[in-house]
């Protein structure tokens, strides 16, 4: 089963942890109502992702237990809560102290693995997800989900409460939504409108080219109406030109004094520069002879310390000595005694050995034993006379005695091989127990191999699964590296900014940082409401484009005095308080169709709107030149009107156009070009930390080493493993062949003793007749000598004989061993005489030797002595000598300070020469610049010498750089030489008062008058180049044609990119569709076939537009058995529930999530429809398809495999459950 369990912990009106379930193939949820069983189904979809706007609640953190006062508003504890408050036991005032809601679903998938899906909410509103006890982004919990078909945004498992109503009585365009969502073409929807929209503006584009190109033609006669306004034009432009010239000279005449007057200060300052060199001079000799004293003093008093610290290291260098000389004494001594002692116990034993052996020979020289002779020659004649009784009886003794003696040697051949066999048997059981022992050894060494193997296998995998990761990851983020790459190239931030425009906001932003009032550039604080407004509003503003927006005229003032001081070039600023402003005439908002007002189509911040006002006025934007001249021409209105394609028609009548807008229109993507800029740091930074995250080769390296290394070890573990398993083999087929032969030599052992038993049971009989006969012969023999019969007496006689002779030849022997003993020993005596008097000759070397390490050592300590006096007599001088070095530095210390004092007025001086010779280089430069400057706009300066094409363009800062200040002999400083190209120039062209006046108040004045004539210009704005112009519409004409037949092949790709995306929806679509229109009928039939109509009903689907379904609707036709057709609405409400759930079922066989979730869907049916819709979910319950269904009908929770019940626990104001297996039970 899909679902296991839920496990809720304080969520809505679940009060602590508890479990709810099992769940099986078909669950029914009961309880009274209030209860909260409606919470449950919540608590299902919360913890699946649902929103909480469809949880019945505000808002997330509501869903925690709040707990509620039971006795209030005269609702006493224990009454009936209403039926109209079901499940709103939440929203009471609250008593609980719960901070955080939790509730965790276990599913059990196909596979019968376990997932455990948990949701977190806190009364703060953070939501928390986990995914097997591990916490993830909604995105890796949501895909989970999806991995189980599990759909949140389609709601594919679950039907709220009302959900059944809503689907019966939703329109066409709902249900075609509801497929749509079903199916996933609705993620194409967006998709699909980009494209629709790209097609639809490629088209507009297509259509306004051809619009252009009509245009064009009518700008030819424009330019013929313009050349008359030219001559007036050329006028005014030289007079402007001849004031910029006279300010130039101005400029150039005070900069010329600047540099003359620098340099008179610099040979003035150089007079006093000589005698500050002297004295310095003085000063510096000093200094190096207290140095040089110094000097010699530390180097003194270094070597008394390199002396001290050879006498110590000869010092140290002979202690060693002298420890060395002690242990040779020592070991010396103990080695003389250890040798001293060993021989003399060696000696001792030698002597005891020799004693005992010459004891032993003479104790057995003495002893010898001698028998009677009378004795020996009675008994051997009766003996004669007995030989000749029983001779048969006594051959057949000896018969039977070699007989015995052959069964006797079988027996013991016999006997040792069966013992033999045992002791093999014995050895070889014992080596089968240890090769088991070492047999189970290496099977737990390879079960461990094995373990470490697969263990450093899989550290290789996540290793070689996280470069993956990471790898994925920088492609990834390469790859939105480079769309945002495209985007800054598409928005020309590739292209290097000009100096200027690079000073100008480092400028602006100064200004922002040390004036509060400025609020930035018009460009910067508005924007167009449209991008194809963004050409015309350019134009609007136009010089005003770039203009600083301040608050207060004081503010913009002390901009401007700061932006003098720093040279940082001109801006125009529009101060907020005295702006002047017209009112707008509100009749241009609706003059005609296709014009606007610009301050209407231009998103600002309402604090600079007396700045837009007055930047934009009453100017108009028109759709065409057509809206245009109607306004400015038919209608007579005194107003600036601007196209789209910046064309201006001025309140005077006049014509302006074909300027490039295209600077223009980049300004207004700034603000979006920050932004790609930001996002490419952040990717950047994105990649780095992946690549510190990406793990390094070299550990995979050494895995794999491991690796090979684990496996090599585990094949000759196997090897050992596999020929201990053979030796075990060979040894139990050996004990198996040991048994056999046991088994066969022990009959012959037992036939053997057998025979060996009978022979001497005969030998017994034979030898009893053989000593009866003898008995009769010895019989006074034996009285006269007193034994009862001979035999013994031959026992006693001969045995005695036998030891005699034995005892003979053991002394004899015994006797020689000794004596070869003794005279070994008494010859290895001797030797150890000989080697101890060759010992006390050494005792006698080592004695002398060791009276000699005695002398050295005495010489050793002398030594030292002497040695520790020196170096006490070398420190004593050290300190004499430091103390003369600490006086030399004092002297050195008081040097410096004089040199320094002197050092600094001197270095003050070169200051201010240094800062004269930069003024000069500022001076130069800024003259250079006005040369280039004249040589680049062509202005003509009056030149006594030179010419200005010997200025380059470009200042050579390498040479400047390499250059240093020029000194003299005597330490003084020229005034720097800087270039004038060899150019004089001619100032008699201008006034005595100008040159006298300040070079500001005069720059002001030019700047002034050519303001003036600058905005009479402008107010002309004539076409200089009418006539040139024809020759260039010629050439755009051909461009439009270009950019018409772009527009069209723009337009074919467009339409096929929609087509693309609208057959890929519509397939998604279709599929969906028609798999739910082949099912919806199947399931009517199966939720209404009775026995009156065993057939069913009939219900189908029908598309009201087949080409593009998604954008209709789609109507859904049921038609009860036994009744006639009808619309939807005119069923009855049982019906409406029950075709609607056919509806949900067949679009739930779709993509069928692993459960389903119905919540009082039988709210609205009979008995007979519950009990039929009980047969359809018992019918189609199985271990994939699981339903967990909320009701209170009786003929459906009865058909159920298992009752989850709800119910109040009023002692702990909380929702309690109890659950009830019915498959117990029969049906």
């Amino acid at each position: 089963m899909p679902l296991v369990r839920i496990e809720v912990c304080d969520f809505k009106s679940y009060r602590g942890h508890q479990t709810i379930g099992p769940f099986m193939n078909f669950t029914s949820v009961i309880g009274p109502n209030g209860a909260g069983k409606s919470n449950l189904m919540d608590a299902i979809s919360f913890v699946l992702g649902v929103k909480s706007a469809q949880l019945r609640s505000a808002q997330l953190k509501d869903l925690v237990y709040r707990g509620r006062r039971l006795a209030k508003n005269g609702i006493e504890e224990g009454s009936v809560q209403p039926e109209g408050e079901e499940e709103d036991v939440e929203e009471g005032e609250g008593e609980g102290t719960a901070k955080k809601a939790w509730v965790m679903a276990v599913f059990v998938n196909a596979e019968a693995k376990e997932w455990r899906f948990q949701r977190t909410i806190s009364t703060s509103g953070a939501s928390e997800y986990k995914l097997n006890g591990k916490t993830v982004t909604y995105a890796a919990y949501n895909a989970a989900l999806v991995s189980h078909n599990i759909l949140v945004k389609a709601k594919n498992f679950l039907v709220f409460q009302g959900d059944v109503e809503a689907v019966a009585s939703q329109s066409p365009r709902e249900l075609s939504r509801l497929i749509e969502q079903i199916a996933g073409s609705l993620e194409l929807a967006a998709e699909y409108e980009k494209a629709k929209e790209a097609q639809e503006r490629a088209t507009e584009n297509a259509t306004f080219n051809f619009t252009k190109r009509r245009g064009i033609a009518g700008e030819i006669k424009q330019y013929k109406e313009q050349k008359n306004e030219a001559d007036k034009f050329e006028a005014l432009c030289q007079e402007r030109d001849q004031l910029i010239l006279e300010r130039i000279l101005t400029k150039l005449y005070h900069i010329d004094m600047g540099i003359e007057n620098n340099s008179r200060s610099i040979v003035k300052k150089n007079k006093e520069l000589t005698g500050l060199r002297q004295e310095q001079s003085v000063h510096d000799k000093a200094l190096e002879s207290a140095r040089a004293d110094q000097a010699k003093a530390r180097t003194t008093v270094m070597q008394k310390e390199k002396s001290i610290k050879k006498a110590e290291k000869a010092l140290e260098g002979k202690r060693p000595e002298l420890v060395a000389t002690e242990a040779q004494i020592t070991h010396a001594t103990q080695q003389l005694r250890t040798k001293v002692a060993g021989l003399e116990e060696e000696l001792a034993s030698v002597r005891k050995a020799a004693d005992r052996a010459q004891a032993e020979q003479r104790k057995t020289s003495q002893t010898n034993v001698a028998l009677s002779e009378e004795s020996l020659e009675e008994y051997r004649k009766l003996k004669a006379s007995s030989s000749v009784l029983a001779v048969d009886e006594r051959q057949s003794l000896e018969t039977l005695a070699r007989d015995e003696k052959t069964s006797s040697r079988a027996l013991a051949q016999l006997s040792e091989k069966e013992q033999g066999f045992q002791e093999k048997k014995t050895t070889r059981t014992e080596e089968l127990h240890a090769q088991t022992a070492k047999k189970d050894e290496l099977e737990e060494q390879i079960a461990s191999l094995q373990t470490e193997l697969a263990n450093v296998r899989q550290e290789l995998d996540n290793q070689q699964a996280e470069r993956s990761r990471v790898s994925k990851l920088q492609v990834e983020a390469d790859e939105k590296l480079q769309s945002v790459y495209h985007q800054l190239l598409q928005a020309g931030v590739d292209k290097h900014e000009s100096e200027r425009e690079t000073k100008m906001k480092e400028t602006l932003s100064n200004l922002q940082r040390l004036f509060p009032g400025v609020r930035g550039r018009m460009v910067d604080l508005c924007k167009p409401s449209a991008r194809k407004y963004e050409t015309a509003v350019g134009v609007v503003l136009g010089r005003n484009t770039e203009a600083i927006i301040v608050d207060e005229e004081k503010t913009a003032i002390d901009c401007i005095e700061y932006m003098r001081n720093q040279r940082a070039g001109q801006a125009t600023f529009i101060p907020l308080d005295t702006i002047q402003v017209k009112p707008i005439n509100d009749k241009f908002r609706a003059f005609a169709k296709g014009t606007r007002l610009a301050v209407d189509v231009v998103q600002h911040d309402p604090v600079i709107e007396r700045a837009i006002h007055h930047a934009c006025g009453n100017a108009l934007i028109c759709d065409t030149m057509e809206v245009a001249r109607f306004v400015c021409y038919e209608r007579g209105q005194e107003v600036k009107a601007v196209t789209l394609e910046g064309t201006i028609i001025h309140k005077s009548g006049l014509i302006t156009g074909g300027k490039s807008t295209h600077h223009n229109n980049k300004k207004w993507d700034e603000k979006d070009v920050q932004g790609l800029i930001r996002a490419r740091d952040n990717l950047l930074a994105e990649q780095r930390e992946l690549t510190k995250q990406k793990p390094r080769g070299k550990t995979d390296e050494n895995l794999v080493s491991e690796i090979s290394r684990l496996e090599s070890t585990i094949t000759v573990a196997k090897d050992d493993l596999r020929a201990c398993k053979l030796r075990i083999t060979g040894i139990k087929d050996e004990l198996k062949h040991i048994d056999r032969e046991l088994k066969t030599i022990s009959p012959e052992l037992k036939k053997a003793r057998t025979t060996f038993t009978s022979l001497q049971g005969r030998i017994a009989q034979l030898s009893a007749t053989i000593n009866a006969a003898e008995d009769g012969v010895f019989s006074g023999f034996c009285r006269k000598i007193g034994v009862s019969d001979i035999r013994e007496y031959e026992e006693q006689q001969l045995k005695v004989a036998q030891d005699e002779s034995q005892a003979r030849l053991r002394f004899d022997i015994q006797i020689a061993r000794l004596s070869n003993q003794a005279a070994f020993e008494n010859e290895g005596l001797t030797q150890v005489r000989e080697r101890l008097g060759h010992l006390n000759t050494l005792i006698e070397l080592e004695q002398a030797n060791l009276t000699r390490l005695e002398e050295q050592k005495a010489d050793a300590v002398e030594d030292l002595k002497s040695s520790e006096e020196v170096i006490a007599k070398l420190k004593a001088e050290l300190g004499d000598l430091q103390a003369t070095l600490d006086e030399r530095s004092k002297v050195v210390d008081q040097v410096k300070k004089t040199t320094l004092k002197a050092s600094k007025v001197l270095d003050q001086a070169l200051k201010e020469i240094a800062l004269c010779n930069d003024e000069i280089e500022k001076l130069a430069l800024e003259r250079s610049a006005i040369y280039r400057k004249c040589r680049m706009e062509e202005i003509r300066l009056p030149l006594l010498e030179g010419d200005l094409r010997q200025v380059p363009m470009e200042e050579n800062l390498r040479e400047e750089m390499a250059m240093d200040v020029d000194e003299d002999e005597d330490g003084t400083q020229r005034p720097k030489e800087v270039p004038d190209y060899g150019i004089q120039i001619d100032f008699d062209s201008i006034d005595d008062e100008n040159n006298s006046d300040d070079l500001a108040e005069a720059t002001a004045r030019y700047d002034k008058e050519i303001a003036e004539k600058t905005a009479e210009i402008e107010r002309l704005a004539p076409n200089m180049k009418a006539v040139d112009r024809l020759d260039d519409v010629e050439i755009k004409l051909a461009d439009t044609e270009k950019e018409a037949d772009k527009a069209r092949k723009d337009s074919k790709v467009a339409r096929e990119q929609f087509n693309d995306v609208k057959k890929r929806r519509c397939d998604l679509f279709n599929k969906a569709y028609n798999h739910i229109s082949d099912r919806i009928d199947q399931v009517y039939k199966e939720l209404t076939k009775g026995k009156a109509a065993p057939m069913g009903g009939v219900a189908y689907l029908s598309l009201e537009d087949s080409e593009e379904p998604y954008n209709a609707g789609i109507k859904y036709h049921a038609m009860p058995p036994m009744k006639r057709f009808r619309d939807m609405e005119q069923l009855s409400g049982g019906e409406k529930t029950v075709a609607a759930l056919a509806l949900l079922f067949a679009i739930h066989s779709y993509q069928p999530a692993p459960f389903f979730v119905l919540d009082e869907v039988d709210a609205a049916l009979d008995n007979t429809n519950v009990a039929k819709i009980a047969n359809y979910i018992r019918a189609h319950a199985s271990d994939t398809f699981q339903f967990i269904v909320i009701s209170l009908k009786g003929s459906l929770y009865e058909r159920g495999h298992s009752l989850v019940g709800i119910y109040r626990d009023q002692d702990v104001n909380s929702s309690r459950t109890l659950t009830l297996d019915l498959t117990q039970y029969g049906d």
